[in-house]
């Protein structure tokens, strides 16, 4: 398996939606401004706790601190994955540290030129060093309107917990 154990080895596309998840989602779509405005306010909180720590000074990235043209539907840090390399770390680590600590987190968007698929067709990361850095570092941290501004509060606390070893 490819990187944090994902393989791509067909091209192709997941497109799917059942019956009762689009019964869901219509209606979703009624809340979608609360949700979305929820989302925005857990997203500047999250702005707000990583400016009152020292991980951005240690080579944490952040993302655009966008508001008009974000839905903020993901919340994504780069890690300094140079730093956690240097300690034999890598995002793995961060992540089942952080799921030790029963914080959910992802990975979604890979470097492509790390599938096997895309190998075979030529694709190599090392012509693409940014992505493959970002690729290797980026986190998906929780997101979602049902959180509360205490638990941004805990999930930054527990990465900085995490990253004060670097």
């Amino acid at each position: 398996t490819g990187l944090d154990g994902m393989e791509v080895d067909v091209l192709g596309g997941k497109h799917n939606l059942t019956d009762v998840n689009a019964v869901i989602g219509i209606h979703q779509l009624k809340q979608l401004p609360e949700l979305m405005k929820q989302r925005q306010t857990l997203a500047q909180h999250y702005f707000t706790c990583f400016k009152k720590t020292s991980l951005i000074e240690q080579g944490l990235e952040l993302p655009m601190e966008d508001f008009l043209h974000s839905n903020w539907h993901m919340f994504q840090v780069v890690l300094p994955i140079e730093k956690l390399n240097q300690l034999g770390m890598n995002r793995a680590t961060v992540m089942q540290k952080l799921k030790d600590m029963n914080i959910g987190t992802g990975v979604h968007y890979p470097l492509i030129s790390d599938f096997k698929l895309y190998q075979e067709l030529g694709y190599n990361s090392d012509q693409t060093p940014v992505a493959q850095r970002v690729g290797s570092a980026i986190l998906t941290l929780p997101l979602f309107p049902l959180m509360t501004t205490f638990d941004v509060e805990r999930v930054v606390h527990a990465l900085q917990l995490i990253l004060q070893e670097i």
